[in-house]
């Protein structure tokens, strides 16, 4: 199973106090040993099942075989607006592609579920 997250809100919109150092102080404290994805707050927006995962990857040009074919080696990947942008027009008809359509800002993390698989 593959797990798609999208930012729902970054993690400096909450730290805003007023008082300065005391915002450096909580971002420098939570964010010490902790990725982007982990601070920053991201929702599950779909599944996608390892068969239509397969077919996406088979049915696509270089780019999106190299972007999303990197979920086997690193377990995690990232998308960007700009890279939506060019995996749209090799993108088979499915729940993902309208994730991707509606990425405007922000940033898609996938996941590979391990327990679900």
């Amino acid at each position: 199973m593959v797990e798609v997250y999208k930012l729902v809100q970054k993690h400096l919109d909450g730290a805003k106090s007023g008082n300065v150092t005391l915002d450096q102080i909580k971002i420098f404290s939570t964010c010490i040993g902790h990725g982007v994805g982990t601070i920053d707050f991201s929702e599950k927006v779909l599944e996608i099942n390892e068969c239509e995962f397969e077919q996406m990857l088979s049915t696509g040009n270089e780019y999106l075989k190299r972007k999303l074919g990197n979920l086997s080696k690193y377990f995690e990947i990232e998308i960007f607006p700009e890279h939506a942008v060019q995996l749209l027009p090799e993108m088979i008809e499915c729940p993902f592609k309208k994730v991707l359509s509606d990425l405007k800002a922000g940033y898609l993390v996938l996941r590979k579920d391990f327990q679900n698989t």
